[in-house]
């Protein structure tokens, strides 16, 4: 850290960026609307001035009147009217990218495939774009990656837009923080290689900074990127130089974003704080590293905006957090996708992360708390939000994950403490824990689910699929999720007595998503290739209809043996007792159809599920 002590005199008395605020004009707190006042809709340049619109569509009268563009910022909450909806333009007025990029009016080079990865049970993948290098800049190429595929699930940079302005006003300031997305971009390209700029960017980030925002942000992304190429050492160290530098700003508190020249900087300041702790939170569930400084301060930064106003620059006015635990209290539920995701960390940050080294005699209780805890939650959360994907489908990539880190943290509750980590192959022979939850519901009515609680916290993890969603802009944490989902997965089919097509379908499912995701994270695709050995070295192959699954009985496993002519190692320390879920609810659990939800098929109707157990 001396080498940024040396920077830090002189970067403290320079202003992060000289660029004026959006409307250039206005004034930082004009640019802010009432937080608890629902307005009726309006154009972006009549909400800027905070002046009354018509919301006439496609073009308010006022704007027709003083000949100006009018546009709509998009919303999940706005016009439901399709009719309507498709009246309105989203575009903003075009930005001149000024002297950083040299083709003003260029367009994105990056298209999409028109082949829909589709996997059976109604999961999908996105068709994933394809980049091609444009002669015009490659700059803009790599800048249009950022920010269509990394940017979504870490939005701490300013919108696209206003990025290109602060740097055309302050160039220098942004060298170390665009060699990382230039970097990060190129993850994403097919045409642009990788390596210089990889090399690039870690030697930028291991010499010399400044010490300003900028270069909290290039440390940040670069350590996430370290991690999902499973550099745990450079992301460690990167993440540990960006939360240390970050505190010595001041960034910790409420007042550092307040004095920044604009709404626009505002936010992202306070953005890149939350996503500081969002990484430190993360990282946790495979126990990289031990915790961040960060974890011992007492922030009172603001919760951020929604997303839709972010892009559009109408900044309101920002919700304190003790704001939101009051109106958590007294039953409000209408808040910004982060400021949801801020929530869910904290509970796996205080309740869930704890109550694995909690002494024997404090875990029921610690238990009981933070499950209670993630499941109202889940509670919380609107139903139209839950959709995540709205009618002009945009994908809430913020609160899936959110969403996500809720069902894993219901899972990892109920996961033996020993089998941490990524290491799947090392610890999946310690089996599953015996611990405070291992029986199904015991109430058999409308909707009844006959599988452990573990089970369908996967299952509902499994459903967020069902939408079509970017595969690659999910974050690299998210292969740590999906592995404890497999492990669920696993542990039924392999201890609890609970083998059935759906569970295989699901692995199957979850190691093709992680491996489309591995096509970007080396991390993503170390997890799809160790759940594929598991699976193939501990399930047994489902040879006919009359085939019993479970391996609570070493009888299948010899007369699986007889049938393939092949011999299937069974070690003996792996099944400790025969499972009791049958008994205790009196229901067959090797039903021919197996409902998940909305699902049932019959074993005549699913595909060979073969392509996991035999490569």
């Amino acid at each position: 850290m001396s080498r940024d002590s040396e920077n830090r005199a002189s970067s403290l008395s320079r202003p992060a960026s000289t660029v004026s605020s959006p409307e250039g004009s206005e004034p930082k707190a004009a640019n802010r609307s009432k937080a608890n006042i629902r307005v009726s809709l309006a154009c972006v340049q009549c909400r800027s001035k905070h002046i009354k619109c018509d919301a006439t569509l496609p073009a308010c009268n006022r704007c027709q009147q003083e000949d100006k563009p009018c546009f709509y910022a998009k919303s999940r909450r706005g016009i439901r009217d399709p009719k309507k909806r498709s009246l309105i333009s989203d575009k903003p007025p075009a930005v001149s990218s000024g002297t950083f990029f040299s083709a003003p009016n260029s367009r994105s080079v990056v298209s999409c495939a028109h082949s829909q990865h589709d996997l059976p049970g109604g999961w999908s993948i996105s068709p994933e774009p394809h980049a091609s290098v444009s002669p015009k800049n490659e700059k803009e190429v790599l800048l249009d990656l950022f920010y269509s595929y990394f940017q979504p699930s870490y939005p701490c940079l300013p919108p696209k837009r206003f990025f290109i302005r602060h740097i055309d006003a302050d160039p220098d300031s942004y060298h170390f923080l665009l060699s990382v997305i230039n970097f990060c971009g190129s993850l994403y390209s097919t045409g642009i290689p990788s390596d210089d700029l990889r090399e690039a960017a870690y030697s930028a980030a291991c010499a010399s900074l400044p010490f300003t925002v900028q270069s909290v942000q290039g440390l940040l992304l670069m350590s996430i990127a370290a991690f999902g190429e499973m550099k745990f050492e450079h992301h460690d160290g990167l993440s540990t130089r960006a939360v240390n530098m970050a505190i010595g700003l001041g960034m910790d508190r409420r007042t550092f974003a307040e004095g920044a020249s604009d709404s626009i900087l505002a936010e992202s300041y306070r953005r890149t704080w939350w996503c500081l702790t969002f990484q430190d939170s993360a990282r946790s569930l495979c126990d990289a590293a031990p915790h961040l400084p960060i974890t011992e301060v007492n922030s009172d930064v603001d919760l951020p905006c929604e997303e839709w106003e972010y892009d559009s620059g109408i900044i309101p006015q920002p919700m304190t957090q003790s704001q939101y635990e009051t109106q958590v209290s007294i039953g409000q539920a209408d808040f910004s996708s982060m400021a949801y995701l801020i929530d869910i960390c904290k509970i796996q940050t205080d309740l869930v992360l704890p109550f694995h080294d909690a002494p024997e005699e404090k875990k029921p209780e610690m238990f009981e708390r933070a499950d209670s805890r993630i499941c109202d939650w889940l509670r919380r959360v609107p139903k139209w939000k839950m959709d995540l994907v709205d009618p002009d489908g945009v994908v809430d990539v913020v609160l899936y994950h959110g969403i996500a880190i809720a069902h894993v943290n219901r899972l990892r509750l109920r996961q033996h403490t020993p089998r941490n980590g990524i290491n799947i192959r090392d610890y999946f022979p310690l089996g599953p824990a015996k611990g405070p939850d291992r029986k199904g519901q015991m109430v058999k009515g409308f909707g009844w689910n006959p599988y452990p609680t573990d089970i369908q916290a996967a299952n509902s993890f499994c459903d967020l699929f069902r939408r079509p969603f970017p595969t690659r802009s999910l974050r690299a944490i998210f292969a740590v999720g999906a592995l404890r989902v497999a492990l669920a997965y696993l542990d039924a089919c392999v201890f609890l007595g609970l083998d059935s097509p759906v569970f295989r379908e699901a692995l199957n499912r979850l190691v093709q998503i992680l491996t489309a995701h591995g096509e970007t994270w080396p991390l993503s695709r170390r997890i799809a290739d160790d759940v594929r050995l598991v699976a193939k070295e501990y399930l047994t192959p489902r040879t006919s209809q009359s085939w019993t699954p479970g391996l609570s009985d070493p009888s299948a496993w010899a007369a699986a043996a007889a049938v393939t002519g092949t011999a299937v190692a069974v070690p003996t320390t792996l099944i400790t007792e025969a499972p009791s879920i049958a008994p205790t609810f009196g229901f067959e659990p090797y039903q021919q159809v197996c409902q998940v939800e909305s699902w049932a098929m019959g074993d005549s109707n699913w595909p060979a599920l073969t392509d996991i157990y035999h490569q």
